[in-house]
This record gives C-alpha cells, sequence and structure tokens, in this order.
C-alpha cells in the first residue's frame, strides 16, 4: 500500500512489491499476496501417515470410459500435535479414509497429482472434528469422493463436474501437471496406475 522499497516484480504475475517485505511472506508460503500465483512448492502441516493406491474392477456411475475405479487409501494413527498445529503436545485423533477415482486418462492424472499433494503435506491436516468432539485428522480442502455411489449429497458419484473442481483445488496448491512428471515429486505412486 506504499511505495515499495526496493521493488521487487514477480516474473509470473508482475506484481510489485518491496524485496524484503515479498521474501519475508515467501518464506510463509511461495505465492503472490494479491492474486495467489504459485512461486515454488506449497507445502502443508500434514501429519504423518500413508497412502495407497490400488484399482479393482468396478465402474464408477457417469465414467464409461473407465477401465474401474482407482482406490485411494489414507491412513494416520494417533498421534501428538506438533508446533505446527493448532494445540502443540496436545493428542490428535488419527483415522483410516478411501477416496475414489475413474481409471480413466483423468483420473490417472488426478491419483498421481494427490500422491505429489500428499507427499508435500497438503491434503489433510489437524483441525477440530464436528463428528468425533475432538482434535483430529481432516481433509485440508482438496475433496475427495468418499462414496462409489449416492451422488454430491452423498460425497459419492455420478458428479460430473468433480474432476475439474478437484484439479482446480490442487492448482490452487501449486499442484500441476507438470508435479506429476517429476519423479522427485511423489514417494507413494503404485507403479500399477498408468498416466
Amino acid at each position: 500500500m506504499d511505495t515499495p522499497t526496493k521493488p521487487k516484480q514477480l516474473r509470473k504475475c508482475g506484481h510489485i512489491f518491496c524485496k524484503e517485505c515479498i521474501e519475508q511472506c515467501f518464506n510463509y508460503k511461495p505465492a503472490c499476496p494479491i492474486c495467489g500465483t504459485i512461486y515454488g512448492k506449497v507445502t502443508g502441516d500434514q501429519p504423518l501417515g500413508t497412502m495407497s493406491i490400488r484399482t479393482n474392477g468396478s465402474r464408477l456411475q457417469g465414467f464409461n470410459d473407465s477401465s474401474g475405479t482407482i482406490i485411494l487409501t489414507y491412513f494416520f494413527n494417533d498421534g501428538l500435535q506438533g508446533e505446527e498445529h493448532p494445540n502443540p503436545r496436545t493428542v490428535y485423533k488419527g483415522i483410516r479414509l478411501s477416496g475414489y477415482l475413474p481409471n480413466n486418462k483423468k483420473g490417472r492424472l488426478i491419483a498421481k497429482l494427490l500422491n505429489v499433494a500428499f507427499s508435500r503435506r497438503l491434503v489433510f491436516t489437524i483441525g477440530w472434528s464436528r463428528t468425533t468432539g475432538h482434535d483430529g485428522v481432516t481433509w485440508n480442502a482438496i475433496h475427495h469422493k468418499t462414496s462409489m455411489e449416492g451422488g454430491p449429497a452423498r460425497f459419492g458419484y455420478p458428479d460430473p463436474t468433480y474432476l475439474d473442481r478437484v484439479l482446480e483445488e490442487l492448482e490452487a496448491k501449486g499442484v500441476t501437471e507438470e508435479s506429476a512428471d517429476d519423479p522427485e515429486e511423489y514417494k507413494e505412486f503404485s507403479r500399477e496406475i498408468r498416466y
């Protein structure tokens, strides 16, 4: 809001900030504070957990071009919150959740991108659960279909706009198609899923 001291123009979006201010901001999150353009890798505060990816032959409603379903399974033990969490050194409840994607070209891409997001600690966070009444592992603004049927009201299929929406949510966290092609980006991705 003031005249920038030692102005620095961001190369992608062109916004200008004080050099010291934007460097300090990027230490917190490497994104333009005005437009949200990502510069570098955004990481989150997801606790330690595991992600597995497998397939089955069941076809999700609305995806006749798929050869079955991709099943993403996430597991987190109970644990102690870290300094980056809302209540450091207090207990949080773990979870086991599954998400479902069509085993087609776009579904396989999203599975790879979710794996990148998981490796960057972006898929989950620690928060208060209205369901359990405790701090626990919760979703972190990257929506999943946790049911194979029932439509959007039951977090399931059919939902014709879901795949595009989740790609937008991933992109907002800096996880793009380019990330999926970098083997340094992911650790868990199963060899049985071909992109």
